[in-house]
């Protein structure tokens, strides 16, 4: 009898979640553009296609305060940051991420970090 697993691989599955950052940089014509993302040291592509102005009608200006998810498929081939959907965000500019929104991004330490050393160290 044959496994169910040895049929087929399961995909991986990463769950998405949407990031904040500031445009940086607008092309002039506004075909494309670069935002400088919070969690990523290299800057995020995308295209004007993926812009949703909303109600507004907005176009993508530098300076704008972002949210906007990662082409996945492109990241996994190419290796690089490129956006899916880039939508000005109702978050407060650098406020900080909820822990139990974001559990991940919450600082780990060890229960008895703050514990005095031992008595036996140092001594002369």
């Amino acid at each position: 009898m044959v496994a169910v697993s040895d049929q087929y691989e399961r995909p991986k599955v990463r769950i998405q979640r949407r990031r904040l950052g500031r445009i940086k940089y607008v092309e002039p014509t506004g075909k494309f553009g670069f935002i400088d993302a919070e969690d990523f040291r290299d800057d995020v592509f995308f295209h004007h296609s993926v812009w949703e102005a909303g109600p507004e009608n907005r176009a993508a200006e530098a300076e704008q305060f972002v949210e906007f998810e990662l082409n996945e498929d492109v990241f996994l081939t190419e290796k690089k940051l490129r956006a899916s959907v880039v939508r000005l965000t109702n978050r407060p500019d650098g406020a900080a991420l909820e822990a139990f929104a974001d559990p991940h991004l919450k600082a780990q330490h060890h229960p008895n970090a703050r514990r005095k050393r031992p008595s036996w160290r140092n001594k002369s």
